[in-house]
């Protein structure tokens, strides 16, 4: 009988041999590819080095560009600085030469003749004494105004003023009384300028001139409309 036992468990040892022996042919030609399953593991682990590898290299790539990206934003931004800068810069010397429309607080001052009846003798002409109001643009400059205009003539450094027969060119074109200059600045320095003892208005006034000084918070004063060009001066390098 034991022999008979041992011989049905030899048998059965064969049959699960065989059937294990079928399951690793299965699963070897199916999911290894044919390689034992010690080849595909060291297969997987090197494919996973390589990948871990090219992970590395995307990721360094990828803080390259941003560093690239970084410098170009600031670069740019430095750029945009350095415009707004050079563009600032240009607009005020633009206001500074005449070439540019301002507003600010400042002084009007209006000048004018006489009324006919009250003239005694020859008629007062204000065109005639121009030169009181070179004086009157001599006082406000020296007060610091920044900005000056007659009659809407804006004073830049070629302006002229001068007498043309009855009348008073400015920047070449003639204007006529009542004359009216504004002037930006501090209103209480330009008005007191203008205003001083023994000043200019006073010697307009005593002249027998209508002479009228309000100081203003916001004056207006139109850009040069004229040329102005260079023949003989040069910009030094």
């Amino acid at each position: 009988m034991m022999k008979k036992d041992n011989i049905w468990i030899g048998l059965a040892c064969v049959v699960l041999g065989v059937f294990i022996a079928f399951q690793m042919k299965f699963i070897q030609g199916t999911y290894l590819n044919g390689a034992s399953p010690t080849q595909k593991t060291t297969e997987i682990i090197n494919e996973l080095t390589v990948v871990k590898a090219e992970k590395e290299r995307l990721v360094e790539e990828i803080e390259r560009l941003q560093d690239q990206l970084d410098k170009i934003q600031n670069s740019a931004s430095e750029e945009s600085a350095v415009v707004k800068n050079l563009t600032d810069e240009l607009n005020r010397f633009k206001a500074f030469s005449g070439m540019t429309k301002v507003t600010g607080t400042g002084i009007m001052v209006t000048i004018d003749n006489p009324p006919k009846d009250l003239n005694v003798g020859l008629e007062k002409n204000i065109a005639l004494d121009y030169k009181m109001l070179l004086d009157l643009i001599n006082e406000l400059n020296s007060a610091g105004a920044e900005a000056i205009s007659i009659n809407e003539q804006r004073m830049v450094n070629s302006t002229e003023i001068r007498l043309a027969g009855s009348q008073v060119n400015v920047n070449t074109i003639p204007i006529s009384p009542p004359f009216i200059i504004k002037a930006i600045g501090s209103p209480s320095t330009l008005d007191g300028a203008v205003n001083i003892r023994f000043g200019i208005v006073q010697n307009l006034q005593e002249s027998g001139y209508y002479v009228e000084v309000r100081q203003v918070e916001n004056l207006e004063i139109g850009a040069f409309n004229g040329s102005m060009k260079f023949r003989y001066a040069n910009t030094v390098k």
